[in-house]
């Protein structure tokens, strides 16, 4: 169903699998964690089924049965490498600049477990980082997706109604908050989670296609 920009007010933008490509770099920080422990490099297809979490989970998926000291220091090791590398292949999904640049009229929010610095700097070096009213990271408060805390301190800070917002992602855990929250959904398939798991969770909308988001307004 087509619905004008007015319906909604404020579009909540998950980030990796979203916004951005970010699996090579992912990945690579990953593996650095692995060549650390002496371990084989894993795929760029595994690595991306760990992604949506947060970090320390990464890593906890990346060192299955490490210990907790060792995956301290994992993550800090993927925290420093990381760093210097999230741009090396981090890309806009095609479409993405033409979806934000149209959603004209309403206000823009990233919601993400990725460490607020590490978004905002990603945000900043694919230079869209001033359509956003809101930045929300992993470690911006004491909750993560999927708990809806981060999305419902999204709307306070912007005095927004729930009903007035919309969360797009390409996760179950986006789904998942959204629900939580009392906010509509949309998933993206075009991201790092199968459709069929997506659809499971019975999101608002389903857009296979970066552009397709623009339905929303048309």
């Amino acid at each position: 169903m087509a619905i004008g920009v007015n319906a909604y007010d404020l579009f909540i933008f998950d980030l990796d699998g979203t916004l951005v490509d970010s699996q090579q770099d992912l990945t690579a920080a990953a593996n650095q964690v692995r060549i650390g422990q002496k371990l084989p490099a894993l795929t760029l297809s595994t690595i991306r089924s760990f992604v949506g979490n947060g970090v320390r989970i990464l890593i906890e998926r990346t060192l299955p049965g490490a210990a907790a000291k060792t995956v301290d220091e994992a993550v800090r090791r993927f925290k420093t490498y990381y760093a210097d590398h999230l741009l090396d292949n981090t890309t806009l999904y095609p479409g993405i600049e033409k979806v934000i640049k149209g959603l004209k009229g309403a206000r823009l929010a990233v919601l993400t477990n990725k460490p607020e610095q590490f978004a905002r700097n990603i945000l900043r070096g694919l230079s869209i980082d001033s359509y956003f009213s809101v930045v929300y990271g992993g470690d911006t408060g004491p909750k993560r997706k999927p708990d809806p805390a981060p999305l419902i301190a999204i709307l306070n800070a912007l005095n927004v109604r729930p009903e007035s917002a919309i969360m797009i992602g390409d996760g179950i855990n986006d789904i998942l908050a959204a629900k939580a929250a009392g906010i509509p959904c949309a998933a993206v398939g075009y991201g790092y989670t199968e459709k069929e798991e997506l659809v499971k969770h019975r999101p608002d909308y389903f857009f296979d296609a970066p552009e397709d988001i623009l339905s929303l307004i048309e």
